[in-house]
């Protein structure tokens, strides 16, 4: 559960642009969405929520998203995409569901994986891809986003056990099309 303080605390307090139609894909109940201030969203996870000033989709994201009747202006995905073996195909939805001026934030913890540390090929509390900074934006990149790091924090001071070694906050845009006239 992510409340103000621990908020303030991961992203410094950075404001997050609201534009309106917004999703949040691994949303749980809604959490991140009430301490950002959304008065409406559409929340897309695998656990039904309850929270009634969001709609709840029930879903495998780790599959392929459901169906959506409209695309986003804004759509989070905070603390999600180092749960899912390919990351990269969710993102490469997420781009054609994203409207040509909206925002995409991700938030993800990015550091060198290092196998041999982990033998079962799970890593903290179930996650199971990591890159380093410069491979995130690249591979963002190659799906057609223009990236801005928001953040890019190591390790959070006496939380170091719990928490990934580094954590990155991007904004992913589509690239501006310029008419020739």
């Amino acid at each position: 559960m992510i409340n103000k303080e621990t908020f303030n605390y991961r992203y410094k307090g950075y404001e997050f642009p609201l534009k309106y139609p917004i999703l949040d894909i691994g949303g749980k109940d809604g959490e991140f969405l009430e301490v950002v201030g959304a008065i409406s969203g559409t929340i897309i996870d695998l656990i039904e929520g309850a929270n009634p000033k969001y709609k709840h989709i029930q879903a495998d994201i780790s599959k392929k998203l459901p169906n959506l009747d409209k695309t986003f202006d804004t759509i989070f995905i905070t603390e999600t995409l180092e749960h899912l073996k390919n990351p990269l195909y969710l993102m490469a939805q997420v781009f054609d569901i994203l409207n040509d001026d909206g925002n995409c934030f991700i938030s993800v913890p990015y550091t060198k994986i290092n196998i041999n540390e982990h033998s079962s090929g799970e890593w903290d509390f179930g996650h199971v891809s990591r890159w380093k900074l410069k491979e995130i934006i690249n591979q963002m990149q190659k799906i057609g986003f223009e990236v801005e790091v928001i953040q890019a924090r190591r390790r959070f001071k006496n939380t170091a056990f719990f928490l990934p070694h580094c954590w990155i906050l991007l904004r992913l845009t589509k690239p501006k099309i310029v008419s020739r006239q």
